[in-house]
């Protein structure tokens, strides 16, 4: 029951909610962020936190030594939408001989954080769509 908390923390963490709403998530099980620790997690939020206050297309990889899991992260473009500012990052993980790269929305709300937005298709039919493709070549 703690693991399957778990991924439902981490979808939340990661995906849009009207994704997690519309997806079946047992593909996350494989998937690397099933595979990150607590360290590995707390890296890659300060990476991301990081980069979102960085230039369009700033790259940043992250990784941790003590578990080989690494991503690279990078600000593909800002907008603004929903009364606020929103970006667009790219960001490729691995753990554990899992790797995923997708890209995702984040709008900054009200109380100055960055919070993970439905694509900006799903909001104002425009051409941002979320993608999400993942490599699953376990070691």
């Amino acid at each position: 029951m703690k693991i399957h908390s778990l991924f439902l923390i981490l979808l939340g963490t990661f995906l849009p909610a009207s994704t997690v709403l519309a997806q079946n998530t047992m593909f996350l099980r494989e998937s690397p962020i099933a595979h990150l620790d607590k360290q590995d997690r707390k890296i890659l939020h300060q990476t991301i936190n990081e980069i979102l206050n960085s230039p369009d297309g700033t790259v940043m990889d992250w990784s941790n030594p003590k578990t080989g899991s690494n991503g690279r992260v990078k600000v593909l473009d800002t907008h603004k939408d929903l009364g606020t500012v929103c970006r667009n990052i790219r960001a490729r993980n691995e753990a554990r001989g899992r790797k995923a790269d997708g890209i995702y929305r984040l709008c900054k709300a009200k109380d100055g954080s960055w919070k993970f937005a439905p694509p900006a298709s799903a909001t104002d039919k425009g051409s941002n769509t979320e993608t999400h493709k993942t490599d699953q070549t376990k070691s």
